[in-house]
C-alpha cells in the first residue's frame, strides 16, 4: 500500500485497474478454472467491503469543508440544502453497497465448492 500519492491519485488508479479488469475479463482467456472466477470475485468483493467507508471519509471531509465555510455553490444555491442532499445520495450509496456485499458475499461462499473438470 503506497500511502505516499494524494487521495486523488489513489481513487483515480482503483477506478483505472477495475477498468482495466473489465477489459481484459471480456476475453474467455482471462479465467481458465472457476476457482479463477471465485478468486476474482472474491477480490472484488473485498472492493466493495472498503468503498461504504471511503465514502464515509469523504462525507466527512466534505461536513468539515462545510463547517468551515469553505464551500461555495457556483450555481447560487444554498449550501446546506445542498449538502442535506448530498448526504442523502451518500448514505444511499452505502446501504446499497451494502447489499451488493451481502450478494456478492453469497455468490463467493457457493462458489467456493466450484471446481474444474
Amino acid at each position: 500500500m503506497n500511502l505516499d500519492r494524494d487521495a486523488i491519485a489513489i481513487a483515480q488508479s482503483a477506478a483505472d485497474e477495475i477498468r482495466a479488469f473489465n477489459h481484459r475479463t471480456i476475453d474467455t482467456s482471462a479465467f481458465e478454472q472457476p476457482a479463477d472466477v471465485y478468486r476474482a470475485t472474491d477480490a472484488l468483493l473485498e472492493l466493495v467491503q472498503y468503498l461504504p467507508k471511503a465514502i464515509e471519509q469523504n462525507w466527512k471531509r466534505l461536513r468539515e469543508m462545510e463547517q468551515d465555510e469553505a464551500i461555495r455553490m457556483d450555481n447560487l444555491t444554498d449550501v446546506s440544502e445542498t449538502m442535506e442532499e448530498v448526504r442523502m445520495h451518500l448514505n444511499e450509496a452505502r446501504r446499497d453497497l451494502s447489499h451488493s456485499w451481502s450478494h456478492l458475499n453469497s455468490a463467493v461462499q457457493v462458489m467456493s465448492h466450484m471446481g474444474g473438470q
